[in-house]
């Protein structure tokens, strides 16, 4: 299982108007079809807090709307987090 129960009751709680918005307000992220992102900056681009961008972004990669397309190596803490993008079909 991915989530815990308070994970998902606090997922229940939230309203699919909400959920629906903060997903768009990422997809507005990639522009271009060559941008990739790590769920971090997502999270400071949006002001949405990482746990909430993490949800979105697993229920995007879930519906195809993004990919993850590579990794990326973080200068502060030296750990390789994902980098996401438009899948290759719609990035082609």
């Amino acid at each position: 299982m991915r989530a815990t129960r308070t994970q998902l009751a606090g997922y229940d709680s939230m309203t699919g108007a909400k959920r629906c918005t903060q997903k768009q307000m990422i997809l507005n992220l990639f522009y271009s079809p060559h941008m990739t992102l790590t769920r971090q900056e997502i999270a400071d681009r949006t002001n949405l807090r990482l746990s909430s961008v993490c949800g979105r972004v697993r229920e995007l990669i879930d519906g195809e709307a993004l990919k993850v397309r590579g990794t990326q190596k973080c200068a502060a803490t030296g750990v390789h987090n994902e980098t996401l993008g438009l899948p290759a079909e719609v990035a082609a």
